[in-house]
Parts: C-alpha cells; sequence; structure tokens
C-alpha cells in the first residue's frame, strides 16, 4: 500500500492530520471489512497496517532547522524509518513539513522502487495561523514552567489541559522555514495526486485518498445511479423485480492484489518502474577478479615476448608473410596483431623502449580504459544473459581491443 506524505508550515496541525488520517484509514478498512462480509463470500487474509513516522522525537528536536548538518542528520533517520515500514501490506503515513521539492522526489522515488503508490496532502494552514500556534506552544510551555515553581493557578491549570503538547518553534526559526517553503504543485508529477487538507476542515478526504492510492472505492463514497420514474416503470413491466434492482443500486467493490472483490478488476494505478527506481544488480565479485587478472596475464605475455624479442625489424622478420608482428597470447584464441606500418614507425625501434608500440605504460592504459569501458557488462546490468560479456571471453575480447588500438595507431 502507498507512502502518504504531509506537507505544509510548522505548526500547521501536521502530527493532528497525520494520526487523525491513520485512525480515518482504519475505519476506513473496517466498512470495506463489513461490506466485503456482507456482499461477497469472498474473505479478506489480512488488514493493511497503518504506520505514522514522525520526523521528530527527543533525539532530533525541532531546532534541527537551525543547522544543515541537523536536519540532514533528521531527514535520514526519518528516511530509514519510512523504508523500514513501507511494504504493499503497509500504508505509511510520513509525519512532518517535508518542506523541500526534491526531498518529495526522494520519497516519490522510494515509494515506486517498492512498487506501491504515493500520494501528498498538503496541510492548507495559513501563515497567521501557524505563527497563532505557535505562539500558543510557547505560552503553554511557559506556563508549564510557572507550573513547576509555583503553585498552579486556574489560567495555568486550563493550559495544562491543551490537547496540544507539540514544541513550539523559536519565532526567528519558524519565520525561515515558511520562508524556505516550496509548495507542491500538480505540475510536479512526484506532488501528484495532491489533496489538500484546509484548516477548517474537519476531516481530512479520506474516501478520495483511498480511492486515488488503492482504486477502491469506500461504500460510503458511492453513489446510487437514479433512474427517472419513467423508465423504471417502463423496466419493471419489461424486466422482474429482481433485474430492476441492479438497475438502481450499485455494489461495492473491493480488490487487492489485483484481484476484484464482487465487482470488476481493479482501479489502481499502475507502478511502472524507472532507471532512477531500479535498483542495480549486484556486480559479481568473482567477475571482476577474472577481469583483472585475464587482462593482466595478456599484458604479461606481450611483455614476455618483447623481452625475448625487443627489436622490431627482428620481430617483422620472423613473422611467416613480414605484414606484422604476432604474439600469441595464453588467455586468448586470436593473437596480438601489430601492423608492420605501425611498428616501424615508432620513435624507437625497441617495442618496449620509451615511445615504443608495446611500452608498458601504454599497455598498462589500454587495459585500464578497457576495464572501464566494460565492467559495466561483465556480471551484472546490461551483461546478465543479454549479449554480455562472459568470464570465458574477456582474454578474446581484450586482444580484439588492443589490435584495434595498435591499428589505428591510437596514442590517445
Amino acid at each position: 500500500m502507498p507512502l502518504v506524505i504531509l506537507t505544509g508550515y510548522p505548526c500547521s496541525g501536521l502530527t493532528y492530520r497525520a494520526n487523525q488520517l491513520a485512525a480515518l484509514l482504519e475505519t476506513a478498512q473496517d466498512e470495506l471489512f463489513a461490506a466485503t462480509e456482507s456482499t461477497s463470500p469472498v474473505t479478506l487474509k489480512s488488514r493493511f497496517k497503518v504506520h505514522v513516522v514522525a520526523s521528530h522525537d527527543t533525539s532530533h528536536p525541532r531546532t534541527v532547522y537551525d543547522h544543515a548538518r541537523t536536519e540532514k542528520e533528521a531527514r535520514g533517520v526519518a528516511y530509514a524509518r519510512a523504508k523500514r515500514v513501507l511494504t504493499r501490506d503497509s500504508i505509511v503515513i510520513l509525519d512532518g513539513m517535508n518542506y523541500i521539492k526534491g526531498w518529495r522526489y526522494q520519497l516519490w522515488c522510494e515509494a515506486k522502487a517498492a512498487g506501491t503508490t504515493c500520494c501528498v496532502v498538503h496541510v492548507g494552514t495559513p501563515v497567521d495561523q501557524c505563527v497563532a500556534n505557535n505562539d500558543a506552544r510557547i505560552k503553554r510551555q511557559a506556563s508549564e514552567k510557572t507550573a513547576d515553581e509555583s503553585q498552579p493557578s486556574p489560567a495555568i491549570d486550563a493550559a495544562a489541559k491543551s490537547t496540544d503538547n507539540e514544541e513550539p518553534y523559536p519565532p526567528e526559526l519558524l519565520n525561515n522555514l515558511i520562508f524556505r517553503y516550496e509548495e507542491p504543485s500538480t505540475h510536479s508529477r512526484w506532488d501528484k495526486p495532491l489533496f489538500t487538507v484546509p484548516w477548517a476542515d474537519e476531516t481530512p478526504p479520506v474516501a478520495d485518498i483511498f480511492h486515488a492510492l488503492s482504486g477502491v472505492i469506500l461504500p460510503s463514497a458511492q453513489e446510487p445511479t437514479i433512474t427517472p420514474i419513467s423508465d423504471l416503470t417502463t423496466t419493471l413491466n419489461s424486466t422482474s423485480l429482481s433485474s430492476a434492482a441492479s438497475v438502481t443500486t450499485t455494489r461495492t467493490t473491493f480488490t487487492r492484489g489485483g484481484t476484484a472483490i464482487g465487482g470488476s478488476g481493479s482501479l489502481k494505478p499502475r507502478i511502472v518502474p524507472h532507471q532512477a527506481t531500479i535498483q542495480a544488480v549486484q556486480t559479481d565479485h568473482s567477475a571482476l577478479y577474472a577481469m583483472e587478472k585475464k587482462t593482466s596475464a595478456v599484458v604479461t605475455a606481450i611483455r614476455a615476448f618483447t623481452q625475448a624479442t625487443p627489436s622490431a625489424e627482428v620481430a617483422l622478420a620472423q613473422s611467416k608473410d613480414g605484414k606484422g608482428i604476432e604474439i600469441s597470447v595464453p588467455e586468448a584464441k586470436e593473437k596480438i596483431v601489430v601492423p608492420a606500418h605501425v611498428a616501424t614507425t615508432g620513435t624507437t625501434d625497441e617495442l618496449a623502449g620509451p615511445g615504443g608500440v608495446l611500452a608498458l605504460p601504454r599497455l598498462q592504459r589500454l587495459r585500464r580504459q578497457w576495464i572501464s569501458l566494460n565492467r559495466t557488462y561483465i556480471g551484472r546490468g546490461h551483461g546478465a544473459g543479454q549479449g554480455g560479456l562472459a568470464a570465458e571471453q574477456i582474454g578474446d575480447a581484450f586482444v580484439r581491443f588492443l589490435n584495434s588500438s595498435f591499428g589505428g595507431d591510437d596514442e590517445t
């Protein structure tokens, strides 16, 4: 089930709305269970668990927003808590301002990676009301401090009975956070679907939220189809009473896991993962080790040949046709081929000398270049059974790369 991201100004009643929405979602599930039992013989195996993830605790108070480091740490803790309980069988409500659009995008990507839906609930409390709520919290905190130092008065008792037990923000920090707030927009795909809950509304639109995320219409939100009297009379005359009843009523449909109960298929949005949310396959460390080992063996074989035959002219004279130098390597079926015009046009006749065509620095540079180009395709990602590079193909592939570099006299 989905991730519900709450957002709004500080002191806008976010925690109250989060707990209220959690209670309403539990009530909605009770309604769906009762409707399912009365209209269909199919029973549900389990309920969706509702989790409210808080962005603040005693270790991360509201003063973390004074510094970027502490704020980032608090967001990391909230992210880990939400990710831990985000599954297809749970509803996660992330309490907090969530005022940064990049942060909401990160949460949206995490929901897509989990294969579930996501929505944003904007608590639309005016700025003046937020300031008033924060001032009331500051007065309550001062009253509680006074009560600890002296005998409580009737006014102090009234403040102590207040249901708002949240910590206040320092006035300067409150104004700063209001100025930094980035409002959600329907033009951003990570802010859709977007539901706004004004301060004057008693309850959020839980039926619309539940339908947008799960594709299930609550029985209390269904509107019966009204048939005109003239059409109803014609229907009663031509059909039976049981058939006519189906014209004027609707049936509850509760879907879960793509299976419809008492109706047609699920209307839940289909989650299509993209490259930003698909976790890359872990690289096979043995494959990387094989790549390093086989390419090193090829370089070692070339190095042994240059030590045995250091002169380019001698190497060309020993070749069968004199058109190029051929070097056999143990890790490949193909041979290293250096054309004659490349071997003789170097700055020196020594194959492994400074500036030589088979100098060790150049061979090592080509080896590192080939590894960086092909490590993505060995044992993971694109190379996992789709034209990738197997361990036994590494030697021949590296030899072909070297032959292409020597044939084109690639010095870059």
